[in-house]
């Protein structure tokens, strides 16, 4: 991340880029936040199960499809974009989708799967 954002430094080229890459931070405030309830033994109530509800889909609004829509735009700006700049956005995309899809599974486990799972076995 910090190659690609001082490469837009650098050489004043892909700043708007760059900018739409910070809207993945907006899912940072619930995503921490979840974390603090987590650590403060509040996970158990009700502002913890909207936080993972809101959590989950600012996830889906500015992670998933933020790093979609600029994986395409890479992929179909290909040749206006110089092969090094265009070799640290794919590497950096790919890195970034891997560690994204691992955590919304593991989001969904822990907040939403499980859940389910230890209802499931309370009945029997």
């Amino acid at each position: 991340v910090i190659t690609c954002f001082g490469l837009s430094v650098v050489s004043s080229r892909y700043v708007g880029f760059a900018v739409v890459a910070l809207l993945v931070e907006i899912n940072s405030v619930f995503l921490h936040l979840r974390q603090i309830l987590r650590m403060a033994s509040m996970a158990a109530g009700t502002f913890y199960r909207v936080n993972s509800i809101i959590n989950l889909g600012t996830y889906v609004i500015f992670r998933i499809n933020t790093l979609a829509w600029m994986t395409r735009w890479l992929v179909l700006n290909r040749d206006k974009v110089p092969l090094l700049a265009y070799t640290l956005g794919s590497v950096g995309m790919a890195i970034m989708t891997v560690m994204n899809i691992i955590l919304f599974c593991r989001l969904l486990r822990s907040d939403f799967l499980k859940s389910s799972t230890r209802e499931a076995k309370k009945e029997m």
